[in-house]
């Protein structure tokens, strides 16, 4: 086995593959929901990995990170075994790997064939994703080009990637000067600590309350007697400056009484730190405010 993570867009990450299961990774790319593969050390080094993309039965775009965005360097070729090859190499700690292809420093951010106001139009729409936290590095992608109309302002993955790459070396940037602990920080502890009291606690929970509603449901524990969550636009809020609206309600079947729960959720967000505003009615939702929230960017690539 190696000493490695692979992650790809079809599937969850591959934790100490073999050769052969790397092979396999490698050559199957290039499928719609399956163009990529990333693989990092274990365990981890920050900003070292090598990760390829393939659309169709294109060429390989191969690239490698030796420790931050100026030591990033890409090469490209067609020769599935010379991918394979450059893989297993870094992977096993060999050096032959650095002389294998035609390595150049990358451009990663410029997009020359999209219009200013476009590409403005896109960073706007990455920075929700990045501020919210939530999401990782590749959603953040797809969630730029779904946001444009494929015939009148067509954005490829490539250009998205480029423009997220930037955003996100931002925001890692950012983040080395947050302190060690972040109300977004104290929130997610306070819903752990409400999913072992007996409701089911969701964060980011789908994209609007009639949705949250309508699903919390199918995540209940059998012992849950009621539920908190916040959906994407609170987080959406929170994110822009406006604290934080958090949900809770009874299920109807426990008998549990809904007053309770606010008063569960609110006991629990106190005590993680939080500044909580809510008179104890069971038809208002919970507001934590004031909130700065600053949550971390997802682990990976």
């Amino acid at each position: 086995m190696l000493a490695i993570t692979a992650k790809t867009e079809s599937g969850p990450a591959v934790a100490r593959p073999t050769a052969d299961q790397l092979t396999a990774l490698l050559r199957r790319i290039g499928a719609e929901g399956d163009h990529f593969v990333v693989v990092e050390r274990l365990p981890a080094e920050d900003q070292r990995f090598v990760q390829t993309w393939r659309e169709g039965d294109g060429p390989y775009a191969v690239e490698f990170r030796d420790g931050g965005p100026e030591r990033h360097f890409t090469a490209a070729t067609a020769d599935a075994d010379e991918v394979i090859a450059v893989f297993l190499a870094w992977a096993r700690g060999a050096g032959t790997w650095r002389t294998a292809l035609d390595w150049r420093p990358a451009d990663l951010y410029s997009t020359p064939g999209l219009a200013p106001e476009t590409r403005e139009q896109a960073e706007e729409r990455a920075l929700e994703d990045i501020r919210s936290g939530f999401r990782p590095f590749e959603d953040v992608v797809q969630g730029v080009c779904d946001a444009f109309d494929p015939e009148e302002t067509p954005v490829t993955r490539d250009e998205a990637r480029r423009i997220v790459a930037g955003l996100w070396e931002r925001r890692l940037a950012e983040q080395a000067e947050w302190p060690e602990v972040t109300d977004a920080d104290r929130v997610e502890r306070a819903f752990t600590a409400l999913d072992a009291q007996g409701l089911t606690a969701r964060m980011h929970f789908t994209c609007c309350g009639t949705c949250a509603l309508g699903e919390i449901g199918a995540e209940r524990a059998a012992a849950d007697r009621g539920f908190v969550f916040f959906h994407h636009q609170d987080t959406a809020a929170a994110a822009g400056g406006y604290g934080l609206a958090v949900r809770y309600g009874a299920y109807e079947d426990s008998g549990a009484d809904r007053a309770e729960v606010g008063r569960t959720v609110a006991a629990a967000l106190t005590g993680a730190g939080l500044a909580v505003a809510w008179d104890g009615d069971p038809d208002t939702v919970i507001e934590i405010t004031p909130l700065d929230w600053r949550r971390r960017l997802p682990a990976g690539n």
